[in-house]
């Protein structure tokens, strides 16, 4: 026998499920149209040409393997930034307060001045 709290968390689950599959299917719509878009402006080249199947392709893949390649240098400085933020900058308050703290015992022991230190 089922508490009410897990059935409503289960139809919640299933409602999020739903969500994500019906964002999907329109995700799927908006990367089509963009593609189709895509073909048709390089259907004809600046100089007012057709050009072939192949070459349309080849421009699509080229454009596509580049935006691979935008999206992962991003993810690496997005991760880099993070690792940064993670080293250099401190976790909570209570650490702030802690080293207020110490400081202000500090600066009873050594005559007003104050070491900083950085952990690595």
């Amino acid at each position: 026998m089922t508490s009410p709290n897990v059935r409503r968390l289960e139809e919640f689950q299933k409602q999020i499920v739903e969500q994500l599959a019906a964002t999907n299917a329109k995700l799927d719509k908006i990367a089509a149209l963009l593609l189709s878009n895509q073909l048709l402006e390089e259907c004809i080249s600046p100089d007012g040409e057709i050009r072939t199947a192949e070459e349309c392709a080849d421009i699509v893949r080229e454009s596509f393997c580049a935006s691979l390649c935008i999206s992962q240098e991003l993810n690496s400085n997005q991760k880099d930034f993070q690792y940064q933020v993670s080293e250099f900058y401190l976790d909570s308050d209570e650490d702030d307060e802690d080293e207020y703290e110490d400081e202000e015992d500090d600066d009873d022991d050594d005559g007003g001045t104050v070491n900083y230190s950085m952990s690595f």
